[in-house]
This record gives C-alpha cells, sequence and structure tokens, in this order.
C-alpha cells in the first residue's frame, strides 16, 4: 500500500483563515464561498486541459468574491491570502494518525494542486514534512487534479501499480477523479463535505483521518 495525501482540507484546516474574511467581508463564512470557487475555478481549468498556478487561482477567486460583494480589495489583501495558506495549521487528529501509519511502514506522499513551494512551507509550517517521502507536484504535467493525468504522473513517479495506491481526500471531485484513473481512495467526510450520487465510490468513507486510517491499517495486517 502506498498512501497519497491530499493537503488542503484534507490535512490542514483552512478555517484558520475566517478572520481575514471575517475582516474584510464581515463574515467569516465567506471564506468557504472563495474556497469553493478556487475549488470550481481549478475544475475548469482541468476540464479546458489548461493549466494555472494555483496560487493565482486562489487570488483570483478572492479577487471575483470580493467583486460580487462590492467590496475593494487590494495587493496587500492579496499577499494576506497566501501568507495564511502558508501558515494552515493540521486538523487536531492528522499528526497522531500520521504517525500511526509511519510505525506501520506505510510509503505516503502528497499531490496537490498547489504550487511546490507553498506546499513546501505548508508541510514545514504545520510540522508534518516529515511523514512523506516526496511532495509531489502537478507542474511537471502542466495540469490540476482532477486531470487524470496529474494520477498517472503520480503513479509513474511511486512506480508501483495503481491496485496499490490509496488517494486520502476531503474531496469529492478528488476521490472521483482518482478512481477514475484506477487507484482506490479514501474519503473523508470532513464538516460541510460530502459524496455525490455521481460520484465514483471510494473503498473507504470516515468523518475523520482517525476512522479512514483506521480502516487503512486494517488492509495491511
Amino acid at each position: 500500500m502506498n498512501i497519497v495525501f491530499d493537503v488542503n482540507e484534507t490535512l490542514l484546516d483552512i478555517g484558520h483563515m475566517d478572520p481575514l474574511f471575517e475582516e474584510i467581508f464581515g463574515s467569516g463564512e465567506v471564506r468557504k464561498e472563495w474556497f469553493e470557487q478556487v475549488i470550481q475555478d481549478a475544475v475548469i481549468v482541468s476540464l479546458l486541459d489548461d493549466y494555472s498556478d494555483f496560487g493565482k487561482i486562489g487570488v483570483s477567486a478572492f479577487e471575483l468574491i470580493a467583486a460580487r460583494r462590492g467590496v475593494e480589495v487590494g495587493e496587500s489583501d492579496f499577499g494576506r491570502v497566501v501568507e495564511l495558506m502558508r501558515s494552515l495549521p493540521p486538523h487536531p487528529e492528522v499528526r497522531g494518525q500520521l504517525e500511526r501509519l509511519k510505525e506501520a511502514g506505510v510509503p505516503m506522499v502528497t499531490l496537490t494542486n498547489s504550487p511546490p513551494a507553498l506546499v513546501a512551507a505548508q508541510l514545514d509550517n504545520a510540522g508534518i514534512a516529515d511523514y512523506f517521502d516526496q511532495q509531489i507536484s502537478v507542474d511537471a504535467v502542466q495540469a490540476l487534479k482532477p486531470a487524470t493525468k496529474v494520477y498517472e504522473h503520480a503513479q509513474n513517479l511511486l512506480g508501483v501499480d495503481v491496485s496499490d495506491i490509496w488517494l486520502v481526500a476531503a474531496h469529492n471531485w478528488d476521490t472521483t477523479g482518482a478512481i477514475s484513473a484506477g487507484w482506490n481512495a479514501a474519503f473523508i467526510a470532513r464538516p460541510g463535505k460530502a459524496l455525490s450520487r455521481l460520484d465514483k465510490t471510494p473503498g473507504i468513507v470516515g468523518e475523520s483521518l482517525v476512522e479512514v486510517t483506521d480502516q487503512l491499517l486494517e488492509l495491511v495486517k
């Protein structure tokens, strides 16, 4: 078994950004609207077989949300968004579960749409970088998840059969993309996250990384 982790929302808590959205838009709930826009834009880019730096997509989505709400924002605000993305804390249970998987000898890597410098800073600042053997970048294939070529690129780097790969993510579009590429997938149903009837069915579903890890470790016994 080789586990490939998504990062934002899966491992890291973007709720840490809520105070910024409270300050600028008057409600921390706008952060959810913003990140949904980020994901929507990333999926559109993938469908068009195009590529854009995920950080730039995040800034563009922030600017769009501001325009919708009639709020003026500038470069300093964009910089604050990026800086907060670099310093997201892990969800409370993450370190303990990564430690369990490490002790069981399970190889772990990350695969995220974030550019290499950003994800490296994120994992370092969250104190979890050492758990991963690789930080796989989408830059090499100039595509974003859920494009199939991203998962194929990761598989080639891992050098294992698709049947030996498990993606762990809190995003239904990511697990569906991975399953479509022949991978196994585990879905973390964090608050506000759910699977639709159109999604490919993950082999594992849990409400936290604890529940997902319990099921993954059952497979390696």
